[in-house]
């Protein structure tokens, strides 16, 4: 098959007979991935000169074509490549080599280092990543700060800050001999018992879940969880469902550990079971958001929550959980979560309190059932050991004393009304480019694009004027999504938001002027 040419910005003979050449690579070393194949050939070739700086790749759709692959592998290795800087994304044109090669492809043998390490200071020029690291998306790695309408983070300059350091306080005068040696010392790598017996009350309380503190594991955080869960239950070569569009963590923890991410179509009932079972029936492993699908916002529905437990008995899979703002309901009541349907321990269940505390925090957990804990108890002692101790304690007396329950309620009805004037905003100010609705969860809604206009290069110009506009194509594989972006609300307020609208419409304006 040969690759389509378009009469602006045309692929040149070179990079057309040079791409078209690697299905036959490919071919010749199964031994690893498809996407670091093409990763380190793209990268031979440039380094090399026969892919010039400023030269026109192929789209990824016509390179999947060519090469009979998925676009998901590509889109893999054009993201490492564009990360570390040697391709080049243009709006609405392509992606090229960049015209500014990055210094390392001057050694004699260039080192291919992960930008979040190479961040952190100048390394051995001989260090090789592990193949399982190059692909972390950029959504992961940069510190997440409240810039306007950045998307599910809370308000924390509304967190209780003087009750916290109270409990805190006390939390240090009554330390004595016995308690200093827990909180102090090392502890149990499953957590502080008493936050696991409030994290175990609060779950069965909140959303319907059977299980007891020897359930509970606390981690730092709830991609730390999801994590060491792909490490325990998945094996080089296997197949698991992700959500697509969805949560980046979970594609890069499923590629880390040489594990095949299958992306899986959403609806409007969540998640397509039916095309799972397609795509690969024998998955190991499934992930889902189902109180709030990551990005879209829907509920998967009861339906599907039978239909995807069925699947995983019968294949002896295990679906990953991840109720990541349910707290935070606005409106109706909420279906039971999918632990609570299951009825064959197939389920692991991750929480967070990053999204209903703060995210310095750094604590998540995860209801494993009774067959995987000492498995992931025992992970957990490798794995980073044990979380600090004194932070267990506090949030424990946190929850126990009731400033928990309030704080999330407090914060509910503070979200509710921050959700209903940017509505309020985007109908005064946005309405020609953009149309939204509300959510019924969380801290961020769905809006949609009016016709001509693209996600990524909206939130290209809303990032020059220091806005925060997350398109769902970035969260995309395979799904046709750059008509959505994400606005958050929750850690903004009225001011805040009205300001935010008035600089976003502006950048419409601007784009509208250039089109």
């Amino acid at each position: 098959m040969k690759l389509a040419r378009s009469r602006r910005n045309p692929v040149t003979e070179d990079a057309v007979h040079l791409l078209d050449s690697l299905a036959l690579d490919i071919e010749k070393r199964p031994d690893a991935p498809l996407h670091r194949q093409l990763y380190d050939r793209l990268l031979d070739e440039i380094s090399a000169g026969a892919i010039k700086p400023g030269e026109k790749l192929p789209s990824t759709r016509d390179l999947a074509k060519v090469l009979g692959v998925s676009r998901n592998t590509i889109l893999l290795a054009f993201d490492n490549l564009i990360s570390e800087g040697f391709l080049e994304p243009m709006t609405g044109s392509g992606t090229y080599v960049a015209r500014e090669l990055p210094d390392q492809l001057t050694d004699k043998a260039p080192a291919r280092i992960n930008p979040a390490i190479k961040a952190a200071g100048s390394l051995d020029r001989s260090f090789t990543s592990p193949s399982g690291f190059t692909n972390v998306p950029a959504t992961l790695r940069h510190m997440r700060r409240p810039v306007t309408f950045r998307a599910n983070f809370p308000a924390v300059d509304m967190f209780p800050v003087r009750r916290w350091a109270s409990l805190a306080s006390a939390l240090y005068r009554d330390l004595d001999a016995d308690t200093a040696g827990e909180l102090l010392g090392e502890s149990d790598p499953q957590g502080y018992a008493p936050l696991r017996e409030a994290i175990a009350e609060h779950v069965a309380c909140s959303r319907g879940l059977s299980c007891g503190p020897h359930n509970v594991v606390i981690f730092a955080g709830a991609q730390h969880a999801i994590d060491l869960a792909c490490r325990i239950l998945l094996t080089p070569g296997e197949d698991v469902w992700c959500e697509d569009p969805g949560y980046d963590g979970i594609y890069a923890s499923t590629i880390a550990v040489g594990a095949n991410p299958i992306p899986i179509p959403i609806d409007a009932e969540g998640i397509i079971v039916t095309d799972g079972i397609a795509r690969a029936p024998d998955a190991r492993l499934a992930y889902v958001s189902p109180s709030k699908q990551f990005p879209l916002g829907m509920e998967l529905s009861l339906e599907r929550r039978h239909e995807l437990l069925q699947w995983a008995n019968a294949a002896g899979a295990w679906i990953l959980e991840d109720d990541y703002d349910s707290e935070f309901r606005y409106a109706g009541r909420p279906l039971p979560a999918l632990h609570a349907l299951d009825r064959e321990g197939r389920v692991l269940y991750f929480g967070t309190f990053s999204k209903t505390l703060f995210p310095g925090l750094r604590l998540g957990y995860a209801i494993i059932p009774d067959a995987l804990v000492e498995a992931f108890v025992s992970a957990r002692s490798v794995v980073g050991r044990f979380s600090p101790m004194l932070e267990q304690a506090l949030v424990a007396r946190f929850m126990d004393e009731g400033h928990f329950a309030v704080h999330v309620r407090r914060m509910r009805r503070l979200y509710a009304r921050r959700q209903d004037y940017l509505l309020d905003c985007i109908r005064r100010k946005l309405g020609s480019w953009l149309t939204a609705q509300p959510t019924n969860t969380g801290m961020e809604i769905i809006a949609r694009l009016s016709r001509g206009l693209s996600g990524r290069h909206v939130a290209e110009m809303a990032a020059r004027r220091g806005l925060e506009v997350l398109p769902l194509s970035a969260l995309a594989r395979d799904a046709e999504v750059d008509h959505l972006i994400t606005l958050g609300f929750s850690a903004f307020s009225e001011k805040q938001i009205e300001a935010g609208c008035d600089v976003l419409s502006e950048v419409f304006a601007a784009i509208e002027a250039a089109a």
